[in-house]
This record gives C-alpha cells, structure tokens and sequence, in this order.
C-alpha cells in the first residue's frame, strides 16, 4: 500500500523573514503582501497575535496600534532558495521529494517501503523534524498517512505532526478539516459558507453531477482529490542549475551596438540549453559590470515564456538605450530562469476572440523594457477615507479578457482623475452646480473637512470640486 508524507513549513515567509532579521524576535512582526501603509498582514509571530493584530489588517492601521511592529515584504526569491535546501535534506530521508510549486513551504514524499527501514515511522517523523530544525532553523509538521490530499488537509488543519495507522483513520481526520484551512481564496470559501458547507466531509456529500458548473474549478479541483479521483502523481524535485554565462571583456565597453552584439551570442546558448531541457525563458537576468562604478542590474520577462532570441534581444535592446554604460562596461554575466513548456489547448468550437491579449501583452513587455516595471501598472482599490486614497496603481506583468460580472454598471464614469488635487485660484464659474457633499474625517491623523461640488461650465465641461476649510482653498479633483 503507497504510503504519502506531507512536510509543511508552516508560515514559511514568516520564518524565513525571521531568519534573516533574528533581532526582530522579541518584538511582534509581521509579513506583509507589499511595503505600503495600505499592505496587508499575512503572517504573524506570536507577539503580534498578543497584541490583537490580525491577518488581513492593514500595515498603517496595525502599526496605529502597535507603533513597534517590526514588518516587511519577503520576495519569492527569498523563499526559493531555502525551499530547494530543504528539499535537499528531506531526500536524505526519501529519494522521492516533490517541491509544491506554488506553496515553497510544502513538500510530498514517498514513503512507500520505508517501513522496512524504519520500523517506528515516529523515529522517522522526529528524525525529519530534527535535521530539519538543526541545519535549515525551520520548524515542519509531518503528517504520514496514505493520500497526498489526507496528509495535507491534517497538516495544514492541525499543525502537528503524526502517523496514520490506517486509511480509515485519515479519512475520518480529513474529513473533520474545515475548508479554511485548505487554501481556498476567498470567493470559494463566501460560495461555500453561503450554502452552509463548512467541512470537507460536508463537500464530500454533494452529488458530483453540475458540481463544477455550479461551483466552479476550484471547489470541484478540492472535490475530486478529496474523494481521490484525481490522482496526482509525485514529481521528484531535481536541483538544475540555472543556465548562466560570464564573459570577461578586454576593455571597456560603451558602444551599445557592439555590446548587443556581445549580449545576442550568449542569448542564442542560453536558449538552447533551455530548449534541450524543455522549457522556455521567462526572465533573463544581466548584470554589466564597470570598473570603479556601481554594476547595472537588467532584468528582462517577456510577455509569455519564449524562445524566440529575435523577440528577446528587441527588448534587451530597449532597456539598455535607457542604461548609461560610462565609464564602460568590463564584465557581463547571464542567468536564464525557464519553466516546462505546456502546450495550448485547441478552442475547436468557439470563435477566437476579436482582442488579441497576447499582442497586448508584448507591447506592454516592451513598454516594461524600455521604461521600467513601474511604467505599466494597473488600478487596485482600496479602503481608504479620502477619494485619492481609495486605489493605487501597482506594477502589472500583462491583461487578461474582461469577464462578466454582476455588479451595477455606474451611469457616469470619471475621465480624468487627478491624485493630488489641483489648486484653484477660486471658486469655478458654473452654468449649473449640484452640492455640496461634505466629507469629514480624518481626526486619527489631521482632521479633514471638504465640501463637493459638480459643477457644468459655460464650455460643457463637468468639473468636480471641493471646498477645503483647513486650508481655506478651491481645488479641482477630477473631470467627468
């Protein structure tokens, strides 16, 4: 009988920022989705849970409340590497180890026959845990049980570790997990909870006829692995290293043109050991050194993973007319990161879509190249008192199709929104106004108290104003 272990690093980000800021321990901290007073709290240490914070709190708000919250972002590219180390070790203990892809702190093995060589499968557990602790400074659970989906719901809900002694006995613990707890995003869980499912052995009743049509992927991807009709199988996790290139110059190079020429050569090799390998670049990353300056990071993604070196090379070639090479470049190296080459489902019966989302996405990959990451962006709401602070434009990697929804569709739209409100030498003229609509608030940090106008000019335009009373001023905050 196959035999499954499910190894969780749980809040993995959380311990991974802890492990490089070890003076933050005594203090509360915290892991937040991105450095910005409107960030959210994913992850929080013991302290922090003492002092009522809460995940999903926003950072400005938490540290309202706790002034010496210690917090940050932690990149995916802080998170790889420790995850691949652990792999590393846990396949002293099964040959087979399959990283999780989308989750770096959880891990699969195949225990299946390790039973022969660990008659306690409790010594292998703590053993595990131990190596883990001593070498790495990561805390797990292990869960060993018979189903990779059994073993993960009863780590993921539990949080300890332990040895399943039959296939019954887990499927009556995996059943008892709340849905919560298995990584569902929040509309699944709102659809869940509004039909009263709260338990996997609550889903596990439903009828599987129109299950995902009325539940969507998600829910019914949970579904079939719980009953076991997806069976997915373990993908040993293989350390490659990244296909990379250095190349010393004789001198310095400032000449653009001859240093593409350098680039293109070494870009055709990195394809091509990506290709042998079955995948396809995603990012390319270039360091240039210069002697007695700083050295120049270039980062390249295009739109969609790619081994067309013509397509690259055009968007290595925007970003470094922006670069200033002085005093010259002596030193280039590469590094290509891939990912498996999938192949596109055919759409045999339905219409190809008047939008081409793949043509607008490699010209927003050019405008990335050429400009920065920050030059294209997209808008996110958020809470916020004051209209300016109720969205943010943050980096986007691409556009996706509009998809229906169900909420009202607004009769006026705002053409021009100005983020910081534009002074005015005094109240507009208007044909026709419609106010005021006072918003007051603000007292937490410096009271605020504006009166709204739309106001119709002689010229047919529809300005939105407002009178600000701290400062005593006109200011125009947008145009319909």
């Amino acid at each position: 009988m196959d035999r499954w272990a499910c190894v969780d690093a749980f809040s993995f980000p959380l311990q991974v920022l802890l492990a490089e800021e070890p003076e933050w321990l005594p203090h509360p901290v915290a892991v937040l989705d991105r450095e910005h007073p409107q960030g959210r709290l994913l992850w929080l240490n013991r302290h922090a849970r003492q002092a009522r914070l809460t995940v999903g709190m926003r950072y400005g708000q938490a540290l309202a409340l706790v002034p010496h919250l210690r917090a940050r972002a932690v990149e995916e590219a802080s998170l790889l590497p420790r995850a691949e180390r652990i792999a590393l070790r846990l396949q002293e203990f099964s040959p087979r180890v399959e990283r999780d892809k989308e989750r770096p702190g959880l891990f699969f093995l195949d225990a299946s026959g390790l039973g022969q060589v660990y008659p306690e499968w409790s010594g292998w557990v703590e053993a595990m845990r131990a190596r883990l602790l001593a070498e790495e400074g990561v805390r797990v659970v292990v869960v060993v049980g018979f189903t990779r989906f059994g073993t993960f719901a009863v780590a993921r809900a539990t949080g300890r570790s332990g040895v399943f002694a039959s296939p019954e006995d887990e499927r009556r613990d995996a059943g008892a997990v709340a849905l919560a707890k298995l990584d569902l995003g929040p509309t699944a869980l709102e659809l869940t909870r509004r039909l009263g499912i709260t338990t996997v052995e609550e889903l596990m009743a439903l009828p599987p006829e129109s299950l995902r049509r009325r539940l969507g992927p998600q829910i019914y991807g949970l579904y079939r692995r719980a009953r076991g009709d997806l069976r997915e199988p373990l993908e040993s996790f293989e350390r490659r290293e990244l296909p990379a290139t250095v190349e010393h110059l004789d001198h310095e190079e400032e000449d653009r043109e001859r240093l593409l020429f350098l680039l293109k050569r070494s870009v055709h090799g990195l394809l091509k050991e990506l290709e042998e390998s079955g995948e396809k670049l995603v990012a390319l990353e270039i360091l240039l050194g210069r002697r007695g300056a700083e050295s120049l990071e270039v980062l390249i993604q295009p739109a969609a993973p790619t081994v067309d070196a013509a397509l690259l090379m055009d968007l290595v070639r925007l970003r470094l007319d922006t670069l200033e090479l002085a005093p010259g470049v002596s030193e280039v190296s590469m590094r290509a990161r891939g990912e498996r080459t999938v192949k596109e489902q055919l759409h045999l019966f339905a219409e190809a879509p008047r939008r081409d989302p793949a043509a607008a996405n490699r010209a927003l990959a050019r405008l990335r190249a050429e400009f920065g990451d920050e030059a294209v962006c997209r808008v996110v709401l958020e809470e916020g008192h004051l209209p300016e602070r109720r969205f943010e434009l943050v980096p986007t990697s691409g556009v996706a199709l509009p998809e229906a929804s169900s909420a009202p569709v607004p009769s006026i739209a705002v053409r021009r929104f100005y983020p910081t409100p534009q002074r005015l030498a005094g109240p507009p003229r208007a044909e026709r106004a419609a106010g005021p609509h006072v918003l007051c608030g603000g007292w937490w940090v410096r009271e605020v108290r504006r009166e709204y106008h739309l106001i119709e000019t002689a010229d047919q335009r529809l300005l939105w104003v407002f009178y600000d009373h701290a400062r005593q001023r006109w200011y125009l905050h947008g145009e319909f």
